[in-house]
């Protein structure tokens, strides 16, 4: 009988672990750029896929980093624009996706796209003071620390402009 119910135990815990890697696979299904810049509206494969959520992650990666300098300066943060939101169609969301980080990300993407075979390479100053030329990675491997903190960057400024504008109307 003890048997029985353990076996019982057991289907229930692989059962529960199942639906967990589903629902990993389901989060993993969703393109990161769709409603941003994904050319397929989310629906890619392949070599579009990677390249969406290698936009992704240097986007997710710049929000954060955003997240922090307006913490920094402001001593606030917005959970929307550092990627922290979990409120489920959130409007604020919504704005910042469609009015700043869609034309960011479609403007740095399609140059990118444009200069897909050429090396791009940043001037960064090294922990000695010097300037040191680095490779860039963006959309072709892990998300690159100098596009990164200027995408950060125009994330606030693109932010602070459209505030503005709101509050002139």
């Amino acid at each position: 009988m003890r048997l029985w119910q353990l076996g019982g135990i057991v289907a229930l815990l692989v059962g529960v672990g199942a639906a967990q890697e589903r629902t990993q696979e389901k989060k993993a299904e969703k393109c990161s750029m769709a409603g941003i810049c994904c050319p397929k509206d989310g629906k890619c494969t392949g070599e579009c896929r990677a390249i969406c959520d290698r936009a992704g992650e240097t986007l997710k990666a710049a929000r954060k980093l955003a997240g922090e300098k307006m913490q920094a300066k402001y001593n606030f943060k917005c959970e929307c624009t550092a990627g922290e939101c979990a409120t489920e169609g959130c409007e604020g969301c919504s704005m910042i996706r469609t009015k700043i980080f869609a034309p960011l990300m479609k403007e740095r993407v399609g140059a990118r796209m444009k200069d897909w075979k050429k090396e791009i390479t940043h001037a960064v100053k090294g922990k000695d003071g010097r300037t040191e030329t680095v490779k860039c990675t963006f959309l072709k491997g892990a998300p690159c620390d100098s596009c990164v903190d200027t995408l950060s960057d125009d994330i606030l400024k693109k932010l602070q402009a459209f505030t503005e504008e709101q509050k002139k109307k």
